[in-house]
């Protein structure tokens, strides 16, 4: 397959990921989703999901609230996989790559959203709605969304298709050392991610099953796969107990009733 051809399908995975926006936030646009396709593409699957795991463990805790929006995970996760997938690098090199470019890309992004779709969608919307003109709103949206989508996935494309040698001739050049840090650092961001998403879910009821998993695993070498299992088993003969004792509770008030 040729560069042209690969640039052309990362655009359309680029595409894919951008079009989260408007197919209900299903969460396309994660790393786990989008760099394995990107591995597809590529030739090269495996790595694809290994960059995916990684990169998701960055942006464990990356979602949009109100106007403070992540850095861009679909442009960092397409370039940083691919460049990794090219030049035949760790996976932990992805990180390096990913982050900045993320950044610089939400940055383009946000002048989209925040000066050319509102001058040109939005007035366009007004000038219809006030005409009654359902059909010009029905354009006016469909144009702000390709304003959004087609540039951005171009500009993915286009940066693999451009930067795909060259990137690969500098991550080849990078020293030992430098690779060899990259690949420590990429080894500690998974007990970033886990203590990130410990925060999120960490409450006085759900603590001790935490330490529960933990014990199991570190002193009773139980695999991670036996852990969750054990977990689902406990969350079932939970489940079970608050419902039979739900419906005890029920019949003892209707038999009050009487």
């Amino acid at each position: 397959m040729n560069l042209l051809i690969q640039s052309l399908l990362i655009g359309f995975v680029a595409l894919f990921g951008y079009a989260n926006a408007i197919m209900g936030s299903s969460m396309l646009d994660r790393p786990l989703v989008i760099s394995p396709l990107v591995g597809l593409v590529l030739g090269d699957l495996q790595m694809g999901i290994m960059v995916g795991a990684t990169l998701e463990l960055v942006w464990l805790g990356a979602f949009p609230v109100g106007a403070s929006n992540p850095p861009d995970m679909v442009s960092g996760t397409i370039i940083g996989a691919s460049f990794v997938i090219s030049s035949g690098s760790e996976a932990g090199t992805a990180v390096a790559l990913a982050v900045p470019i993320a950044t610089l890309v939400l940055m383009l992004s946000n002048i989209l959203m925040m000066f050319v779709i509102p001058q040109l969608c939005c007035v366009m919307a007004d000038r219809n709605a006030a005409k009654g003109n359902v059909k010009g709103v029905e354009h006016a949206h469909l144009l702000a969304v390709s304003i959004f989508l087609i540039p951005l996935s171009l500009l993915v494309a286009v940066s693999y298709y451009v930067g795909a040698p060259f990137i690969a001739d500098i991550v080849k050049s990078i020293p030992a050392f430098i690779t060899h840090g990259l690949e420590v650092a990429t080894g500690i961001i998974p007990a970033i991610g886990f203590a990130m998403l410990a925060r999120m879910i960490m409450t006085k009821d759900v603590a001790a099953f935490f330490f529960g998993g933990f014990l199991l695993s570190a002193y009773l070498q139980v695999p991670v796969l036996g852990v969750a299992l054990m977990a689902c088993v406990i969350v079932i003969v939970t489940m079970t107990i608050k419902k039979d004792t739900s419906m005890k509770m029920e019949v003892v008030q209707d038999d009050n009733e009487f």
